[in-house]
């Protein structure tokens, strides 16, 4: 059953992260997912987070995570500082994804991220039929790049990465066949290249 019925991805990245590491998790929200890993692995973690309402939710929590803008840098955090940084469903939000990963791999030994596929079919299906990707304009909701799951294997190759595993959901259902056709949500493993 995926962390409170919904995010298959967390529950995968719960399972990911051995007891004890040191962990960042970039936008945070409002710390589900670093609450959960103090709780089942014991990790020391920490966690940058844009909202100041989450922020708060996070500080009421007791986490320690700071307000801060990702993808102005790491600059507060020293080369290999965590084991592992997180970037959860946020990679389609950044304006300039190069930088934010290539500083998730310069402070973590290991970067780990989660996204929607665009090449899900049934966000094919509503692309076929003129409902785009995402919600509409009138929702309110921040533009989101569409990320397919070869789009991202060329994207890692280009900030210099080596994919270390790579797990795939459909729902809440692991994926084995035709991969970017009926996998919905993906996490994937990285470290730098040697």
């Amino acid at each position: 059953m995926a962390l409170n019925g919904i995010r298959p991805d967390l529950d995968a990245i719960i399972q990911l992260i051995p007891p004890k590491a040191r962990v960042l998790d970039l936008g945070c929200g409002d710390g589900e997912l670093l609450a959960q890993l103090i709780r089942q692995k014991q990790v020391v973690a920490r966690g940058v987070e844009l909202s100041e309402v989450n922020v708060r939710a996070c500080i009421a929590r007791g986490l320690s995570v700071r307000q801060g803008n990702i993808e102005e840098g790491l600059a507060d955090y020293p080369d290999g500082a965590f084991d592992y940084v997180i970037l959860s469903q946020t990679l389609a939000y950044l304006d300039h994804p190069i930088p934010v990963v290539s500083e998730m791999l310069r402070v973590g030994k290991r970067a780990v991220i989660s996204f929607e596929n665009a090449g899900y079919w049934r966000t094919r299906w509503r692309m076929f039929f003129g409902q785009g990707v995402g919600g509409d304009l009138c929702s309110g909701e921040v533009r989101a790049r569409a990320i397919t799951l070869p789009q991202f294997e060329a994207f890692a190759a280009c900030v210099d990465a080596r994919i270390e595993s790579v797990r795939l959901f459909a729902n809440d259902r692991p994926v084995r066949l035709l991969p970017n056709w009926q996998t919905k949500v993906a996490v994937y493993v990285l470290s730098r290249a040697q």
